[in-house]
């Protein structure tokens, strides 16, 4: 059985481990040092230190099947200046191989958005590496790609594409309910009360 639930820490360690099993499995493009350099001793540093921390503005997920771990989320204030105009960032969501790309991540997602709504951290941004090849689905899904940049990560410059998700949630909704539907998951999932965010 699926659940997810906020993130404690105690599940820091979890949350590293399948940060670094993702990364080498979805980011196969970096440098093998970029690896090295976010390993696990790094991840579990940082985790740690943000799950030590209390911020109303920031939701990490932990999800887990059958009590063993097999992917987390977090949302947070948008603090890049690159992207002036998004409120609130999508900054993470990983999960292990086996499940990516069925119904637990639009759920994710769901709970995702509905968190910044609730803050008042609309419109939204996220982050992509430019060589992900998941990136093709944001724009299907309604994303609109507004910045290229080089990423310094670990000490490599690695091009990264930035996007926004205007307020007008339909076409987003509609997308994750169509992949729902082929996931033969009955649920319907609604956007946040209304189209335009509270003054």
């Amino acid at each position: 059985m699926i659940d997810m639930k906020t993130a404690r820490l105690e599940d820091a360690e979890a949350i590293a481990r399948i940060h670094v099993s993702c990364w080498r499995d979805v980011y196969p493009f970096m440098p093998e040092d970029v690896h090295a350099a976010r390993g696990f001793d790094y991840r579990l540093r940082q985790w740690t230190e943000l799950l030590s921390t209390s911020d109303p503005n920031r939701q990490i997920l932990i999800i887990n099947d059958d009590g063993t771990t097999i992917g987390f989320t977090m949302v947070k204030e948008n603090d890049d200046p690159a992207i002036p105009e998004a409120r609130g960032e999508l900054h993470a969501a990983y999960f292990l191989p086996q499940y990516r790309g069925h119904a637990i991540g639009i759920h994710a997602l769901n709970r995702m958005i509905h968190f910044l709504w609730s803050r008042d951290l609309w419109p939204v941004c996220l982050w992509a590496f430019r060589d992900n090849p998941v990136r093709e689905k944001y724009e299907k899904a309604g994303w609109t790609p507004v910045v290229h940049r080089e990423r310094d990560v670990a000490g490599f410059m690695i091009p990264e594409v930035g996007y926004t998700l205007a307020n007008e949630m339909a076409e987003v909704y509609l997308y994750m309910n169509d992949r729902l539907e082929d996931e033969n998951d009955s649920t319907h999932l609604t956007p946040p009360a209304d189209d335009t965010p509270a003054a």
